[in-house]
């Protein structure tokens, strides 16, 4: 007979100290895991409200008695637990401080948040804060290499509090939405080019939380223009299949030895990554630099596995004018020139004649051809 699964089985209430809170885990179904401290033992937490793991970390860090409500509670299978405890979408968590004092506060209790103006006078050497922010805009996307030499997603937003905005760099995937609100711990404080900047770290956590109010209204600057490519220079970088940078790799050679990994990959295993940035000459002003990352380089040319980079500056300096979109010194769009239909004058426009009753010679407007808007313009290289 199959067991039932925890959200059908007797719920019952606990009461501990929490330690070791995880980070959260799985993106599609979020969960993080705990230890709770009871009754002489130590039994795992698995808990699925992802909406209260601030509380988790909170009672963790003041070291505060909670009781968990309408929990399911299972045999574990480790020798060194008597019992499993699963928080569902539906058990409840209340919390008292360990010297007895009731937290009124406890449910929305968080930790210790700076404010984003705090931060533009604040030493940024080797500083590490909590901020409650909204995203405000995507200003740009693209892949970077870290300290430890691994090629990952990089995206940096712009964010905002009711007291000031500052750049956020996300390394990796993270699920969040422009114009949402978040509570967002351990970010690295730093300065690029004299400017205060935040960046999320491995050990980050993001929660998204109720507004905290009207927010600094900030927008970064985007232009879009019809321009002609007249410069380009482009670098491959090659990666394995854990993000590593692989070097002196050679087409003739069956594998590619990563030093990082300790491992030998196939050729289809390698990812391909094109970075470079674009000399533009728009139709009125001046000489326009920016940079290109791999996804707007995909997004108007085909390159296949074996391109070379010889290849990929071709097909660039042969592509005709384009309307590129710029943002920070950065290319974010790129899209063939939108063709504007012809307007004729009344005395063009095709006249319909209706036939003379008794006759049996028809009239037919004139043809005046029709009429195709540009398509998408994708060049292949071979």
């Amino acid at each position: 007979m199959a067991e039932e699964s925890p959200s059908k089985k007797l719920r019952n209430q606990v009461k501990g100290f929490l330690c070791d809170v995880s980070p959260i885990k799985d993106s599609k179904k979020p969960y993080f895991e705990a230890i709770l401290q009871h009754e002489g033992e130590d039994s795992k937490v698995v808990a699925f409200r992802q909406e209260d793991y601030i509380q988790f970390h909170n009672a963790e860090t003041t070291r505060s008695l909670v009781t968990l409500d309408d929990v399911v509670l299972q045999p574990s299978v480790e020798s060194s637990r008597k019992m499993n405890v699963f928080y569902t979408h539906s058990s409840k968590m209340s919390c008292v401080r360990e010297r007895g004092e009731t937290s009124k506060n406890s449910l929305s209790a968080r930790p210790q948040c700076v404010q984003l103006s705090e931060l533009l006078n604040m030493d940024t050497k080797s500083k590490r804060v909590n901020i409650n922010a909204k995203i405000i805009q995507e200003v740009r996307k693209g892949n970077s290499v870290t300290r430890d030499g691994r090629y990952l997603p990089r995206t940096e937003y712009t964010v905002a509090d009711t007291t000031g905005y500052i750049s956020l760099t996300f390394w990796c995937e993270h699920n969040i939405t422009v114009g949402e609100w978040y509570n967002i711990t351990n970010v690295s404080v730093g300065k690029f080019m004299g400017k205060t900047s935040l960046s999320t770290t491995k050990k980050t956590q993001i929660v998204n939380i109720p507004s905290q109010g009207t927010a600094v209204a900030v927008q970064v600057p985007t232009e879009t223009i019809k321009c002609d490519i007249i410069g380009v220079n482009i670098k491959n970088i090659l990666i394995c299949p854990r993000s590593h940078i692989l070097k002196d790799v050679t087409s003739s050679s069956p594998t590619a030895f990563c030093f990082s990994c300790n491992a030998h990959y196939k050729p289809p295993a390698i990812i391909m990554r094109i970075s470079g940035h674009l000399v533009l000459k728009p139709e009125t002003g001046n000489v326009v630099e920016a940079s290109i990352g791999d996804e707007v380089i995909r997004s108007v040319l085909t390159v296949k596995p074996g391109a070379s980079r010889e290849d990929i500056i071709q097909s660039f300096v042969a592509l005709p004018p384009m309307q590129i979109t710029i943002r920070q010194n950065l290319v974010v769009k790129m899209e063939d020139v939108p063709q504007e239909a012809e307007i004729k004058s009344e005395a063009e426009l095709p006249v319909k004649v209706e036939p003379v009753e008794e006759s049996i010679d028809f009239y037919s407007p004139p043809d005046h051809g029709i009429l195709f808007s540009s398509q998408g313009r994708k060049k292949q290289i071979s």
